[in-house]
């Protein structure tokens, strides 16, 4: 039996890019993990496959193949100089709360 699925203010489909880590990185930093060495501690992925990520995450785009970037997304996640500690702080922009809620919901009704 299919589910149904309920309208959703966001296209979906637009996010076709996103990876089953990023989905786990964005709820962890919803949840309040703010920096790149606690996301790689507290999620158990690789460091190197955090930060790759947190480039897609920001918008920033990546590379394809070794040689060059391909363009970016839309920024789900900001970053900025951390006030307390060495490094960026992470948060979730509007757009990356509101992904957030979306997929959550769609859990809840599956």
């Amino acid at each position: 039996m299919i589910p149904k699925m309920r309208d959703s203010r966001i296209d979906l489909a637009s996010f076709g890019f996103l990876q089953l880590n990023d989905i786990f990185l964005l709820t962890l930093i919803g949840r309040g993990i703010d920096n790149g060495p606690e996301l790689v501690r507290v999620s158990g992925i690789a460091m190197h496959t955090v930060y790759r990520r947190l480039l897609v995450l920001t918008g920033a785009g990546q590379y394809v193949k070794g040689k060059g970037f391909s363009e970016g997304h839309v920024a789900l996640v900001a970053s900025r100089p951390h006030p307390h500690q060495q490094g960026k702080q992470l948060a979730l922009t509007g757009m990356g709360a509101e992904l957030l809620q979306e997929i959550q919901a769609l859990q809840t009704t599956t």
